[in-house]
């Protein structure tokens, strides 16, 4: 059998925890791109789904929330 050549994954520091890491999400900016390793990438996404949905929730124009109409 022949061996399959295996490339080797690019390894970033994370922006947050400024640590080296191979499993990373790349988010583009306007100055150039930045890393996350997963963790703190996901960690920052259930951050920003929570913040929205509070500020929803406690709207003044009552958001989502239909139980004021009728």
């Amino acid at each position: 059998m022949v061996k399959k050549r295996y490339k080797k994954k690019k390894e970033f520091e994370c922006i947050d925890c400024e640590e080296i890491t191979s499993d990373y999400y790349t988010i583009q900016t306007n100055k150039g791109n930045i890393y996350k390793c997963a963790a703190c990438y996901e960690d920052w996404t259930r951050r920003m789904v929570r913040s929205q949905y509070a500020s929803q929730q406690t709207s003044p124009s009552g958001g989502l929330n239909y139980a004021d109409e009728g």
